[in-house]
C-alpha cells in the first residue's frame, strides 16, 4: 500500500536526520512509528492480548531469510570470520554446494 503524507519542515528535517544517522529508510521510521501507536492505542483499549501477539511474531523479510540459508547471518557465533574473504569463500561455498545439489558441473 501507498501513502502519503504530509509533513511540516520541521518534522520533515527531523525525519531526514533520524534516517540519515541510523541508515533506515522514512517508509521504515513511518511504519513502525505507526505499529507502536496503534499497539499502544489498542492496549489502552484492553487489547493487550493482540499487542504481546503482533509484538511476539516479527516479520522476517526476505533478505533476511536469504542471508541466513547462505549462512550468512550468525557466522561469528558459528566461528565463521567476518571478513570479506571469509564472506566471499562461504557465499562461493554455497553456491557450489547448490549447483552439486542441482546436477550442475
Amino acid at each position: 500500500m501507498t501513502l502519503t503524507v504530509r509533513l511540516d519542515s520541521a518534522v520533515e528535517s527531523a525525519l531526514e536526520r533520524y534516517c540519515a544517522e541510523r541508515g533506515v529508510t522514512k517508509s521504515l521510521v513511518v511504519q513502525e512509528c505507526l505499529a507502536g501507536y496503534l499497539l499502544a492505542d489498542q492496549a489502552q483499549a484492553g487489547k493487550v492480548a493482540t499487542a504481546e501477539r503482533a509484538a511476539a511474531e516479527p516479520q522476517v523479510s526476505d533478505n533476511y531469510k536469504a542471508f541466513a540459508e547462505a549462512g550468512l547471518i550468525g557466522g561469528i557465533a558459528l566461528g565463521h570470520g567476518a571478513d570479506k574473504a571469509a564472506v566471499r569463500a562461504r557465499i562461493a561455498e554455497s553456491f557450489a554446494q547448490r549447483k552439486t545439489r542441482r546436477g550442475g558441473v
